[in-house]
């Protein structure tokens, strides 16, 4: 019997879980921890830049390997577009590898209708169009499925369902 916990669970339940941003533009990605800080979620935040980085961070692989310094992420915000390929290429490489994939995984994309189908026909759990507003920032985090926001005395973490 294997007792390890499975893939986006840690040790300490009292550990708020792993938010993880996947955007090339550093812009995009300080104004969604701007958001998380602003709704009082306490989640810590990691941020990679590129696909082939996700990729590694999911893996727990080369400069990743520590998950006490990069825990699996229980939510991942994944951009359209990125510096080495398409959001919706690593959203296909998730389903492909069901064990790396966080619990929700959420679209970052502008309001093309068509790219919000995709990314749901990829496995993306929800989406964001760009530019970002603050209300659908907090109407993703209290709807998205696989997660759900717990109110703790300093503010609200996000937790796995």
């Amino acid at each position: 019997m294997n007792s390890d916990p499975e893939p986006g669970t840690q040790k300490d339940p009292a550990s708020p879980r792993t938010i993880l941003v996947v955007d090339d533009n550093d812009n995009d990605a300080a104004l969604l921890k701007l958001m998380f800080r602003r709704s009082r979620i306490l989640n810590p935040v990691q941020a990679v830049e590129s696909i082939r980085d996700a990729q590694c961070y999911l893996k727990g692989d080369g400069r990743f390997a520590d998950r006490q310094a990069y825990p699996f992420p229980a939510l991942m915000l994944l951009d359209s577009h990125l510096g080495d390929g398409s959001g919706f290429d690593l959203l296909r490489w998730l389903q492909a590898n069901a064990a790396q994939s966080p619990r929700a995984v959420v679209m970052l994309t502008g309001t093309d209708i068509n790219a919000f189908r995709m990314s749901y026909d990829c496995g993306a759990h929800s989406f964001l169009a760009k530019p970002l507003k603050f209300e659908d920032f907090q109407n993703m985090v209290a709807f998205v499925r696989g997660i759900k926001l717990t109110a703790v005395p300093e503010g609200h973490v996000l937790e796995l369902e």
